[in-house]
């Protein structure tokens, strides 16, 4: 990999690369990608949770939360007000974290890429696109999953590194043009703006 001025901080990992830690309320298991806390309270948290049976979502009151489907064919979310579907790679939902949440039992082992940010205190935006080049935003950490296929990453006109399914960028302080490019069809990337 070369050095490019654009790209401050990089990190460049696979998902299989790190540790596993139990739920808040003991029922999974998560791998925390990247965290920002301020003076003991948390900011944003960016995990994938594993789901292998049916049980309650954890609760966390003051957060929004944002999960998308990275593995897995078909998952349902039932809470008190509603039923969020999960439907294959790239479906998402959106929905508070004090929302008393429980999950149907997977048809096969499932993940979710789960977002989690203090409300009026950060922002995430996420895009998934599937077998198009994707324009990384400029913000002070950007998050990347290469979910399907793999993509090369280019910053000011130089091909950086290639990213192959599994595999995470955690871009901090992006100030200048970088993009994404898949390399094969079949791809599918998301990317995750943090703020």
């Amino acid at each position: 990999m070369s050095f490019d001025p654009a790209l401050p901080l990089l990190r460049h990992f696979s998902i299989d690369s790190l540790p596993r830690e139990a739920w808040k309320n003991g029922r999974g298991w998560t791998r925390t990608l990247a965290s920002h806390y301020q003076q003991g309270e948390l900011c944003w948290r960016v995990s994938l949770a594993d789901i292998t049976a049916a049980g309650p979502f954890s609760r966390f009151d003051g957060v929004d939360r944002t999960a998308v489907m990275v593995c897995g064919t078909e998952l349902n979310l039932v809470g008190e007000t509603g039923t969020w579907h999960f439907n294959g790679p790239g479906s998402f939902a959106r929905f508070p974290g004090e929302a008393a949440l429980h999950c149907d039992a997977p048809r096969e082992p499932t993940q979710l890429w789960n977002v989690m940010v203090r409300r009026g205190r950060s922002q995430a935006d996420l895009l998934i696109a599937a077998d198009e080049a994707v324009d990384l935003p400029c913000a002070p950490h950007v998050l990347v999953l290469a979910i399907g296929g793999r993509f090369k990453l280019t910053t000011t006109g130089t091909e950086t590194l290639s990213l192959a399914a599994g595999d995470v960028l955690h871009l901090q302080g992006l100030t200048a043009w970088a993009q994404l490019a898949p390399c094969e069809a079949s791809s599918l990337v998301l990317v995750t703006a943090l703020r």
